[in-house]
């Protein structure tokens, strides 16, 4: 062919096709910098082969991978050809709702009428209120409620210690936890209980929706996260439950440390004690509307994250897959590694832009970070306008925010200073009184 030849052999075969292609020795500049840096004779094997940046790069990559494609595709094989059964029938337990609260005059006997208003025998329902310290009307607001509530009036000692004392003088033999500023459907309270039959079932995790109480999200992220936990509660236990509405055996409650989150620590100590957590989607918790507000979602995103990274080591015990078989994978694969997924996003960050000229693959992904990462500028800048509101953009900045937070809380954790998040205060709107009529 005419024209003039390109020497397609200058240099290493490995080093040329990893992009796809082979890359003409014109534009093999970063290739031929690399093959020059002799690796130490202690470096791995597979960095000696393809070198440190390919290493990072492949590796990074293999990461993702299995975190948004393998993993959930080990758990759908898994929940298909693995259902275990969970009993039903007999009399429902009697349970303790547990209700922790500071502050919260302004929609506790809203609440309190929600609770009581469920589908559940009144003779086997008892109802704590835990006010941490509450400096406002709550406590009078309960005391005056009436109707066998049992008002829990402890000094400021945080959410945590307050529900590890509700649960001391609880009565039932499920403690059923759900927030102060969430309403539950009428049949929550017979869903959440009904697995309780079925002596293998240690806690139940509900379902969190965000708007009215008869429309779950079915957005295709929390149909996903739905239809994980599915599977995840057929084969065997979801990771953990959330705050809004989950229940567990009393005798398997376990008392809370400070600074973890309180629904992953006491629901993960069922699995600890050799029971199963399963998942019922129709045990269903949404919010007051307009009454809870997060004003800096950054903030309460590290404010979140350090406790749970606090929480994974407090609870170390359950990566131990020896004792705990598939669900130590699951915790580290659903819980933690997805936490640390900045942690690989740097990795490309890094290696992509000397890699870039070495084929379509490294350009691909150096075009969808800087995608991505334009798109979270861009809807940083934009943020309150309408071009804002787009949910690429939003969707872009949320997960590039709750990266940084996450750093940011690692390494608060890491270096001693970390934020009481079981302290916490209500982001209320300024709501109504509670008052009953």
């Amino acid at each position: 062919m005419g024209g003039e030849r390109q020497d397609w052999n200058a240099a290493p075969t490995v080093g040329l096709w990893l992009g796809g292609f082979p890359v003409p020795a014109s534009e093999r500049g970063s290739v031929a910098d690399e093959r020059a840096e002799e690796p130490a004779p202690h470096t791995p094997v597979f960095m000696r082969t393809f070198g440190a940046r390919h290493a990072v790069f492949w590796g990074s990559m293999g990461v993702l991978a299995y975190l948004y494609v393998g993993f959930p595709l080990v758990v759908a094989v898994r929940g298909l050809l693995r259902q275990r059964h969970i009993a039903s029938g007999g009399k429902p337990p009697r349970v303790t709702v547990v209700i922790p609260a500071f502050n919260e005059a302004g929609i506790i006997l809203e609440k309190l009428e929600n609770t009581l208003s469920l589908d559940y025998p009144a003779d086997r329902v008892e109802v704590v209120v835990a006010s941490d310290g509450s400096a406002d009307a709550t406590n009078d607001l309960v005391e005056r409620f009436g109707r066998g509530v049992r008002l829990l009036a402890l000094p400021r000692i945080g959410k945590n210690r307050a529900l590890s004392e509700a649960a001391a003088v609880a009565t039932g033999e499920v403690l059923v936890f759900t927030d102060a500023d969430t309403k539950l459907t009428r049949e929550t309270l017979l869903r959440v209980t009904a697995p309780f039959a079925d002596p293998a079932v240690g806690g139940v995790a509900g379902e969190r929706r965000h708007g009215d109480e008869s429309k779950p999200n079915r957005r295709g992220a929390a149909q996903g996260k739905r239809m994980l936990r599915s599977l995840l509660s057929r084969a065997g236990s979801v990771t953990s439950a959330e705050g809004q509405i989950y229940a567990v055996r009393r005798e398997l409650f376990q008392p809370v440390p400070e600074n973890v989150p309180d629904d992953f620590w006491v629901s993960t100590r069922v699995v600890a004690a050799h029971r199963r957590l399963v998942y019922e989607p129709r045990a269903a918790s949404y919010p007051f509307p307009g009454v809870t507000v997060v004003r800096d979602p950054f903030e309460r995103k590290v404010r979140i994250i350090g406790p749970l990274l606090r929480s994974f080591w407090l609870g170390r015990d359950l990566l131990n897959p020896a004792e705990y078989g598939f669900y130590s994978l699951q915790l580290v694969s659903h819980k933690l590694l997805r936490r640390l997924v900045f942690v690989p996003l740097i990795g490309l960050a890094v290696t992509t832009p000397a890699l870039r000229s070495g084929g379509k693959i490294y350009r691909g992904v150096f075009l969808a970070q800087g995608l991505l990462h334009g798109g979270a500028l861009a809807g940083l800048l934009l943020r309150g306008t309408r071009l804002g509101r787009l949910r690429p953009l939003k969707a872009a900045l949320t997960f590039d925010r709750n990266n940084v937070a996450t750093g940011v809380a690692l390494a608060q954790q890491l270096t001693g200073r970390r934020p009481r998040d079981d302290m916490w205060e209500p982001q209320r709107t300024e709501v109504r009184a509670s008052v009953r009529p």
